[in-house]
């Protein structure tokens, strides 16, 4: 094979191969839901005191950076978001963002039917990626 028709050949795989990257860069993100489940389901089922972090309110339990962390990573998968959709990211214990607030709603409801519903031996908990399957705004209705 001579030099030009390895060079295009070379061209054309580079061509190729920056078309495969910036379309995965466009894909929907691979959600994780049993790593969303576990985590949801490890918070809905903590008690205790808080030991680290600040303005937990309805998590409990939390005793490190990296259960926090974990936790949020969870919810995060679950929802579909970043930080920055609850959390003011230049003071994560402020309450400012109504998406905040809602989540303590949400974490209260999922333990509540949890606790008062689904509480027979042998029943699935419900998690936040029961209903959000990794969208913010959970779809109430099946798409047409």
């Amino acid at each position: 094979m001579n030099k030009t028709a390895m060079y295009y050949g070379a061209l054309i795989a580079v061509v190729i191969l920056a078309l495969i990257i910036s379309s995965d860069l466009n894909k929907v993100p691979d959600l994780h839901p049993q790593f969303a489940d576990y985590v949801t389901k490890a918070i809905m089922t903590t008690t205790g005191p808080n030991t680290f972090g600040q303005n937990l309110q309805v998590l409990h339990g939390i005793a490190s950076r990296n259960q926090l962390l974990n936790v949020m990573r969870g919810f995060q998968e679950a929802l579909g978001v970043k930080c920055e959709f609850c959390h003011n990211t230049n003071d994560f214990a402020s309450d400012e963002k109504p998406q905040k607030r809602m989540a303590r709603l949400m974490i209260t409801m999922v333990r509540n039917i949890d606790t008062n519903y689904l509480n027979a031996p042998g029943l699935e908990k419900v998690t936040c990626f029961t209903c959000h399957r990794g969208q913010a705004i959970p779809k109430l209705v099946a798409e047409r």
